[in-house]
């Protein structure tokens, strides 16, 4: 599995390769193989203090997953997530766009880049990442 930095590097390796010319199917393994790299090696402890220090702070990314869940994923739990919104039935993963097949991958394939954007940051904040954790502050405490 190709290990992939977080950061800088991981969004403009994204930014190349999630272009329009691939199908559907290839940017979903294009995606998985991004979350297949992520660090994966917080203790049970460490998933837990941060989720509930969010959750004190009334974090809501926007993101389709419960919050409550999503604090607590690890990569696999991700990963599963993801195929949780490929077998959602088309009205409730593509309301927008009920009659538009293309669309609708398009939104699917949207909510997961959404959710691993967030994921990222979640990481950093699981890893104490003094910028991140200022960033959640300004948002959520001084507004």
């Amino acid at each position: 599995m190709k290990k992939v930095n977080t950061g800088n590097l991981y969004r403009q390796e994204r930014k190349e390769t999630m272009g329009m010319e691939k199908g559907f199917t290839d940017q979903v393994e294009e995606l998985k193989d991004m979350i297949g790299g992520l660090r994966d090696d917080f203790s049970a402890e460490e998933i837990e203090k941060t989720a509930v220090r969010l959750e004190k702070l009334n974090y809501a990314p926007s993101i389709i997953t419960p919050v409550d869940r999503f604090l607590r994923l690890d990569r696999q739990g991700l990963l599963d997530e993801v195929d949780r919104i490929l077998a959602m039935p088309d009205q409730e993963a593509c309301a927008l766009a009920p009659d538009d097949t293309r669309k609708c991958e398009d939104l699917r394939l949207q909510f997961i880049k959404v959710l691993l954007f967030y994921y990222e940051k979640l990481i950093s904040l699981r890893k104490g990442d003094a910028d991140e954790w200022d960033e959640i502050d300004e948002l959520y405490v001084h507004d």
